[in-house]
């Protein structure tokens, strides 16, 4: 399903599709970077978390998003997901 500009979204599925990729991308932004505030990171991802959880609840197809990744290969947890961005 993957929605890759906000003007491809036609159906409420597909608007919860792109949030949550555009909020994983934020995630994935903010853990690359060597300085950055705690709170707001794990205030992203708390969001990016249940964004991904109610996709998974609501069965949204989230194949060719971030979430496809955060679900199949991480069990849903975007923490760890956001972990493999986390400069070592």
């Amino acid at each position: 399903m993957s929605v890759t500009s906000k003007s491809a979204v036609r159906t409420a599925e597909q608007a919860l599709a792109y949030l949550t990729d555009c909020n994983l991308a934020t995630v994935a932004s903010m853990a690359m970077k060597k300085t950055r505030l705690k709170y707001e990171f794990e205030r992203q991802i708390m969001i990016a978390q249940s964004a991904v959880s109610w996709m998974v609840e609501m069965h949204v197809d989230f194949s060719g998003t971030r979430a496809e990744e955060v679900v199949t290969a991480f069990g849903g947890s975007v923490s760890a997901w956001a972990q493999k961005y986390q400069p070592k």
